[in-house]
């Protein structure tokens, strides 16, 4: 109880002596995500006595000084509904969005985090995808999970991480393990590696004071240089993706991706959007390329294939949306699948339809279930396969 009592009043003279906000700039040196788990077993004491909740309070506290020009943003889950209640793995919350940083506002939200319910690794990640997709793309990205466990909402917390890495924003998941088991830390490593960060272990509270600034004191790295304009040889094979014949398309595709030619990228969403090419390899090609150059439009070009006036090219979209990491909550339908629902429900052509159903089952999608049923009853559409 002294501990507790001590700890807050500590909180609160920091808070009155350093209540600060740091300078806005135009181009923050980086923009830094604190993923803070909240979830119950943050209640329990580490090694050293201290519980697991005031050492992170604590850490944190700590590192505000070293954030002095970053842009910084707090995501907290579990601190709001009990494990065993319903919402308990959607209880995500960015109790901060990213800006610059007021030490008054932080350490006020920081003393109010009371560890309460589920660890949503994934969703919580998901949620940092969504918000860091709406920033500068040329600034460095940080994202810190602090968490003394593994997720228990049966997300994949893993392909979370590798979705971040692959959206081409210059981000990295760092992930500190706080009083974790060898089994906890298995998948903890797993995730900092599939988002091209580091993990570390803290045992005990007084080694979290120590860890816990070595990611946020990172020096921001140079952003990947690209080339906006067009060579000669680029500008050539962008002239022959309008060729008569697929496969001399399918090769300028091939070279402009191996090229890095990131110049090309309209042409190749162009090519995306096309309705008149030719469906299969052609579009699995420029697909392919997109991948490689522009990440982050994979999602909204595959989306805005699926209005296409060709059918063919909306069922190839459906196939591959599959693929998209935009997962639903339980209640909750994301971007993706409320766009394959719509596809579901409305598009007149039933390969479509059995397209999107395949897609939504694929991906799981328990959100989507209320569509499937209409689907079932409706007395309109094509009873055969589409039924099936």
């Amino acid at each position: 109880m002294f501990v507790k009592k001590f700890t807050a009043l500590l909180l609160v003279l920091f808070a009155i002596q350093t209540s600060v906000v740091f300078a806005d700039v135009a181009q923050p040196n980086r923009e830094v995500l604190l993923i803070v788990d909240s979830s119950g077993s943050m209640k329990e004491n580490t090694t050293d006595g201290v519980e697991k909740m005031i050492a992170a309070k604590q850490a944190l506290l700590q590192v505000l000084p070293e954030l002095n020009g970053d842009h910084v943003g707090l995501l907290l889950f579990g601190h709001r509904v009990a494990g065993n209640r319903a919402g308990c793995c959607e209880d995500i919350e960015l109790a901060i969005p990213i800006s610059p940083l007021s030490s008054s506002k932080f350490i006020s939200i920081v003393n109010q985090i009371q560890p309460l319910g589920n660890t949503p690794l994934a969703q919580s990640l998901w949620v940092a995808k969504d918000v860091l997709t709406q920033r500068q793309k040329d600034v460095q990205k940080t994202i810190i999970v602090l968490t003394d466990g593994n997720e228990t909402c049966n997300g994949d917390p893993q392909a979370a991480a590798a979705a971040l890495a692959r959206l081409g924003i210059n981000v990295k998941v760092h992930v500190v393990g706080f009083a974790v088991n060898a089994q906890q830390e298995r998948q903890l490593k797993s995730i900092a590696a599939s988002g091209n960060g580091t993990y570390t272990s803290a045992k005990d509270a007084a080694t979290l004071v120590k860890v816990l600034p070595k990611f946020v004191m990172e020096k921001p790295a140079a952003p990947p240089k690209q080339i906006n304009e067009l060579s000669r040889i680029e500008a050539a094979l962008v002239a022959r993706l309008q060729d008569k014949e697929y496969t001399v398309r399918i090769s300028s595709l091939d070279s402009l991706r191996t090229r890095k030619a990131y110049a090309a990228v309209p042409a190749i969403l162009q090519s995306l959007a096309d309705d008149g090419h030719y469906v299969g390899k052609y579009k699995s090609a420029a697909l392919k390329a997109l991948r490689v150059l522009a990440p982050n439009q994979v999602e909204g070009a595959l989306i805005k294939a699926l209005t296409s006036n060709n059918y063919y090219v909306r069922r190839w979209a459906a196939d591959n949306l599959v693929r998209v990491n935009d997962k639903s909550t339980q209640t909750k339908l994301s971007r993706v699948d409320e766009a394959l629902v719509k596809r579901l429900l409305q598009d007149k052509e039933y390969t479509v339809r059995i397209s999107s159903l395949d897609a939504l089952r694929n991906r799981k999608v328990h959100a989507a279930l209320p569509a499937i049923l209409q689907s079932l009853a409706d007395d309109g559409h094509y009873v055969g396969k589409y039924k099936s």
